[in-house]
């Protein structure tokens, strides 16, 4: 979503993505690690059934999927498209090409 909403210099552009996936999160009640954990340690003040160690051993897994996640999907993806950015540059920054300075 980050790179949606940079991308572009509207600011009611950039106000859609944030409102439409926040009502996804909310209305189609999807998890999202934050929440359930700002959640499960409300309800460990609040009496609930449930322990310190399960809090944290929900925070546990929501982490290893941020990192697995932000690696596998955003790092990988960037990487994938960096190559031909370079060869690009490189080609312009090559004497006698359009796009080189003297």
């Amino acid at each position: 979503m980050t790179r949606m909403q940079r991308g572009v210099d509207s600011p009611g552009v950039r106000i859609v993505p944030a409102i439409l996936f926040g009502a996804l999160l909310a209305g189609g009640q999807l998890f999202h690690s934050v929440l359930d954990s700002l959640l499960m340690f409300a309800g460990l003040h609040a009496g609930a059934p449930y322990g310190y160690l399960d809090w944290l051993s929900a925070l546990a897994w929501s982490a290893l999927g941020n990192v697995v996640g932000g690696v596998v999907f955003v790092t990988s993806l960037r990487l994938l498209r960096i190559p031909h950015r370079i060869a690009e540059a490189r080609a312009a920054n090559e004497p006698g090409s359009a796009g080189s300075s003297p």
